[in-house]
């Protein structure tokens, strides 16, 4: 019963985390975002995509834990900092968007897995030779 929990509280953080990424897609685009949310947007990109992490990516499951902790807190973050016209105009937008794409959060899932079974299985051949 406790895991149904757990999996329930996992499952309703990943649409709060999804539902605010594609909100922020959309205040990127408005033109009333400030611009201090703006350079808090590419930051965050920034750094995901940077070669320079706090910790390196290729540290088996540590590696990706910064990645996987900054990136969805600073999705929920940004998206409280909006002003309350431009969040309210984007969740609007957001709505139909929504619809069309849960196979994209599946499709992040799958290859996350993958890269985890791929840096597993590099780690199991560093330690055996």
């Amino acid at each position: 019963m406790m895991k149904l929990g757990f999996l329930s509280q996992v499952s309703a953080w990943f649409k709060i985390v999804k539902d605010d990424a594609i909100i922020l897609y959309y205040a990127w685009k408005h033109p009333r975002t400030p611009p201090y949310i703006k350079a808090l947007l590419v930051a965050i990109i920034a750094y995901v995509f940077s070669p320079i992490d706090i910790l390196p990516d290729y540290l088996p499951l540590i590696g990706m834990a910064d990645d996987a902790v900054l990136l969805p807190t600073a999705i929920i973050t940004i998206t409280k900092l909006l002003p309350a016209s431009v969040l309210d105009e984007c969740y609007r937008e957001s709505m139909k968007w929504r619809k069309r794409v849960p196979w994209l959060v599946i499709t992040i899932a799958i290859l996350m897995l993958i890269w985890l079974i791929l840096s597993l299985i590099g780690l199991g051949y560093l330690i055996s030779k």
